[in-house]
């Protein structure tokens, strides 16, 4: 794998975009811009935390296409988003995926 490079240059282009993952949109769509904050590719994983709280590890991703305003994940044999509140109530959580896509998109 060697999605890194992909993955910066679009964050550097488009500054952020909202999270659409399999079962639908994280938040209400086009609200929020999640900016990316770290990414880490290891063997089969990688791993890339949007806004230092919502964590996207993936494993078995097979593909991620850049084309103007949306960042394309899939697809691939397991994610597990870990995320956590953007307000003072400290909810967290977590949630695995065995299939689907995920897309990042900007307004």
């Amino acid at each position: 794998m060697r999605f890194t490079n992909i993955i910066q240059q679009w964050f550097k282009d488009e500054w952020g975009g909202s999270l659409l993952l399999p079962d639908g949109w994280y938040g209400r769509p086009y609200d929020n811009q999640h900016a990316l904050t770290f990414i880490e590719e290891s063997g089969e994983t990688l791993t890339i935390i949007l806004d230092q709280k919502l964590t996207l590890h993936f494993e078995g991703l097979k593909t991620v296409k850049a084309q103007k305003q949306e960042l394309f994940f899939g697809p691939f044999e397991k994610l597990r988003f870990d995320w956590e509140s953007f307000g003072t109530d400290g909810k967290h959580g977590v949630k695995e995926y065995k299939e689907g896509a995920v897309k990042i998109l900007s307004s």
